[in-house]
This record gives structure tokens, C-alpha cells and sequence, in this order.
């Protein structure tokens, strides 16, 4: 008489472990994927602003495992293993809150940073131990048709010595050897704003992605 009902939470237990399995595989892919996007920007932006990614990257590992063990825990019926994973879940959810707040939060300061660190940046262009810098900003500046952070004059206040009278090959959609102001394929148009677009529009889908799955858990717990 009593099997029919205990069956019946068992099955639902189990199904609800496993929307859970997919919510952890969900938020490592929306993870990896911003933290793809992101990560060919790092090296010139010298900042934490793919943290948000990491954590989101990790939190859906451990629910990914952790609703594995309560899907077999409800299988097997046992009471602690369920028990374990309602408290796992709980904590989980917070931090997953957490990374979402921390991306809406990142949002709002992104222009500042990104400016910031982009015009840091330019000093160590073409700095035979700062690799990473020069061909992220020949990347940015030959992908977006762009010059400088805010316009190509901020090669020379970056590096008066070496941009005082002409700037980066990037610059120039020709790539001439000697890009200057004359050139007629000089790009004026400062490349903050588009890699302001890229982080913006990532770190949002983080925000998003985030809150949407734990509003989700939390109406089905």
C-alpha cells in the first residue's frame, strides 16, 4: 500500500537531481564559453574580470557531481546521501547567486576598467616579454578597423619615444610599413568601444544565465 507513494517521491527526487545534472552542465558551458571569448583580451587587460566565469565554471562542476550522488541516492533510497545533496544544493545556490550579482556588478564598471587597463596596456607594446600584449592589440585593432584606446594619439602618450610620429602597423587596414597620419587606411576610431561591446555583452550573458537557473532550482525546491 505504501510502495506506490514512496515510489513515486523516489522518481521525483531523481528527476529533480537530474534537472539539477543539466542546470551544473548548463552553467560550465556558459562559463567556458564566456571565459573563450574573454580570454584572448586577458592578456592586455591585466584584470580579474573573468572571475565571474571561473566561478560559474566551478560551481556547475560541483553541481554537476553533486546531483549525480543525489540521483543515485534516490535510486538506492538512501535518506543521507539525499539529505547531503538538499544542503550541497542550498550552498551551491548562493554561490551561484553570488557569480550572477558579481556580473551585473562588473557590468557597470567595465567602461572605466577597460579603458583603464587598455591605456596601461600600451606601454608595453611591442615589449619583446610582453607578447601576449602586442598581438592581442594588432588582433583588436586589425579585427575592429581601430587605433589607440580612445584615437591613435594615445600611441604617443603611451610611447612618445617610439609613436611620436607614427603609429602601430595595425592601425592601418593596409598594414604599411610606415603608418602615420597621412596614411589613407589609418583607422581614427578609438577600439575601447568595441572591446567594451565584447566584455558587456559576455558578462551580461553570465548575470543572466545565472539568476535565470537559480530562480528556476528555487522553485523546485
Amino acid at each position: 500500500m505504501v510502495s506506490g507513494p514512496i515510489n513515486c517521491v523516489k522518481y521525483l527526487v531523481f528527476i529533480f537531481n537530474l534537472i539539477f545534472f543539466l542546470f551544473g552542465i548548463t552553467l560550465v558551458a556558459v562559463g567556458a564559453y564566456v571565459q573563450t571569448q574573454l580570454s584572448a583580451y586577458l592578456d592586455f587587460l591585466s584584470t580579474n574580470i573573468n572571475g565571474p566565469a571561473i566561478l560559474l565554471i566551478i560551481v556547475g562542476l560541483i553541481i554537476f557531481l553533486v546531483s549525480f550522488f543525489g540521483c543515485c541516492g534516490a535510486v538506492k533510497e538512501n535518506y543521507c546521501m539525499v539529505l547531503t545533496f538538499s544542503i550541497l544544493m542550498m550552498v551551491l545556490l548562493v554561490c551561484q547567486i553570488g557569480g550572477a550579482i558579481a556580473g551585473f556588478v562588473y557590468s557597470n564598471d567595465i567602461k572605466q576598467l577597460v579603458t583603464t587597463q587598455m591605456k596601461k596596456s600600451m606601454v608595453n607594446y611591442d615589449d619583446p616579454e610582453k607578447g601576449g600584449v602586442t598581438k592581442t592589440w594588432d588582433t583588436v585593432q586589425t579585427k575592429w578597423h581601430c587605433c589607440g584606446t580612445d584615437n591613435p594619439d594615445d600611441w604617443a602618450t603611451a610611447q612618445p619615444d617610439k609613436f611620436d610620429k607614427a603609429y602601430p602597423k595595425s592601425c592601418c587596414d593596409d598594414q604599411i610599413e610606415t603608418c602615420d597620419s597621412s596614411s589613407s587606411t589609418l583607422n581614427k576610431q578609438g577600439c575601447v568601444s568595441s572591446v567594451e561591446d565584447i566584455f558587456e555583452k559576455n558578462v551580461y550573458y553570465i548575470g543572466a544565465v545565472g539568476i535565470a537557473l537559480a530562480v528556476i532550482q528555487v522553485s523546485l525546491v
